[in-house]
C-alpha cells in the first residue's frame, strides 16, 4: 500500500494511529502519534483509515517541541507490552535531542512495567550522602518523569537508590518491598550505541532494568535493605525469633552496605566515606580508603559473610592496586574483578570461601 504525507493510519498491531509525516522509502514512513512524537512504522504494519476517522493531527511540530510537551506531563501510559522487554521497573535516560544522544540534557523516567501498583521513593547519592529526590505512586503499566538532568548531574545518579512497595487489588500474590541499587557507568551516556529505541517509551533511550518481577515474585531477588527504625526481630504474638532466646539485630556498620543476606556492596570513593577532605592529602584518602577496607574485611569475617563487593572506580588505578595489595595478604579470601555487566571495570569481588550457610 502507498502513503503519502497528511494520510491517516491505524496501526494493525496495536492501538491507535496518527498520520504520516515523512516518506523514507517504499518500506518506511514516520508518523505522527498523539503523544506528538514521530516514529518510523513498517508500512506492514499500517492500514490507511477512512476520510472520517478520528485521529490525532501533528504535523509542523519540530523534535524539540515534541520532547517539551512529554517534559510537561509526569504520568504516561506505555504502549501495550510486547516480548521485547521482561516485566520488571526500569530507570529510562532519554536524550532531549533525539538526533544526538550523546549531547545534550536527558529526561529520566521510572517505568513500571508491570501489573502492580507501585510506591516509590527515589533517592540520589550526593557527597557521598542519600538525599531524597522524588516519591509517588506508579500505576502499572506507566511511567513518571524524574525530571531533567544535565549531563554534569550523571554521577548523582550513579550511585542512587529506589525503593518500592506493591500493591495489587483483589486476589494476589503479596510481593515484598524492594529495594534496589542504581548502578550503572556514566560514561555510558557518552557512547551512542548505549542509546536504542524503546517500544515502552517510543524513543531512544538508555533503559536500565531495576527490578525483576518475575524474580521477585518468585522470592529470589535480593534482600530488602529495611531501615532498622522499622525492623521487626519478633513474631507474631509477641514471641521472639529462636529457640527460647533473643534473636539480636546484627549490630555491624556493614548493615548499610547490605545488597542480600550475605553480600555487603561497598563504595570506596573517598566521597562516600568522608564529609569533607579539607587538609587531606592523596595519601590520607588512600590510607582512609585502606583503613576502612580492612574494618570492612574483619567485620565481614565476624560475621560469616559470604561476599563483599568494593567499588572502586577506574581512575588512575591506584586505590585498586593498593586494594589488591591488601587482598592478596589477606587469608580465608579470593578476588577477582566485579561483573563488568553491573559494574564496568570499577570494582572488585571478595568471596569468603570458608563461608558456611
Amino acid at each position: 500500500m502507498k502513503f503519502k504525507a497528511g494520510d491517516k493510519v491505524l496501526f494493525l498491531n496495536e492501538k491507535g494511529g496518527g498520520i504520516v509525516t515523512k516518506i523514507i522509502d517504499d518500506h518506511i514512513v514516520h508518523v505522527a502519534i498523539e503523544d506528538g512524537f514521530e516514529i518510523p512504522y513498517a508500512v506492514t504494519d499500517l492500514l490507511k483509515a477512512s476520510i472520517d476517522e478520528e485521529q490525532p493531527r501533528v504535523v509542523g511540530r519540530s523534535s524539540s517541541a515534541m520532547l517539551q510537551k512529554q517534559d510537561d506531563e509526569k504520568l504516561h501510559l506505555l504502549p501495550h507490552q510486547t516480548d521485547e522487554e521482561q516485566p520488571g521497573v526500569y530507570l529510562a535516560m532519554v536524550p532531549r535531542n533525539q538526533d544526538q544522544p550523546i549531547a545534550g540534557a536527558m529526561d529520566f523516567y521510572l517505568l513500571n512495567h508491570s501489573p502492580f501498583t507501585g510506591y516509590f521513593a527515589v533517592f540520589l547519592n550526593q557527597s557521598g550522602s542519600y538525599k531524597g529526590h522524588k516519591s509517588g505512586v506508579l500505576p502499572p503499566g506507566s511511567k513518571t518523569s524524574l525530571g531533567k538532568v544535565e549531563r554534569n548531574e550523571i554521577d548523582d545518579w550513579g550511585h542512587g537508590l529506589l525503593h518500592m512497595v506493591f500493591f495489587r487489588e483483589g486476589k494476589t500474590n503479596v510481593l515484598p518491598p524492594a529495594s534496589e541499587h542504581i548502578v550503572f557507568k556514566p560514561v555510558k551516556i557518552y557512547k551512542e550505541d548505549s542509546f536504542a529505541f524503546s517500544r515502552m517509551i517510543r524513543q531512544k533511550a538508555f533503559t536500565i532494568r531495576l527490578i525483576d518481577i518475575l524474580k521477585h515474585e518468585r522470592g529470589q531477588d535480593k534482600k530488602i535493605e529495611v531501615p532498622d527504625s522499622i525492623r521487626f526481630n519478633k513474631e507474631p504474638g509477641g514471641r521472639e525469633s529462636g529457640t527460647g532466646k533473643a534473636k539480636p539485630t546484627r549490630e555491624s556498620f556493614l548493615e548499610r552496605h547490605m545488597v542480600s543476606d550475605d553480600t555487603a556492596e561497598v563504595d570506596l570513593h573517598i566521597q562516600a566515606l568522608t564529609d569533607s577532605t579539607l587538609n587531606m592529602d592523596n595519601a590520607d584518602m588512600l590510607q582512609l580508603q585502606l583503613d576502612y577496607v580492612k574494618r570492612c574485611l574483619e567485620e565481614a569475617l565476624k560475621v560469616r559473610m559470604r561476599k563483599l563487593i568494593f567499588i572502586h572506580g577506574v581512575g588512575q588505578g591506584s586505590l585498586k592496586t593498593a586494594l589488591s595489595g591488601l587482598l592478596s595478604k589477606t587469608q580465608a579470601i579470593e578476588y577477582y574483578d566485579a561483573p563488568y555487566a553491573r559494574y564496568g571495570m570499577g570494582a572488585t569481588e571478595v568471596l569468603f570461601y570458608r563461608h558456611q550457610k
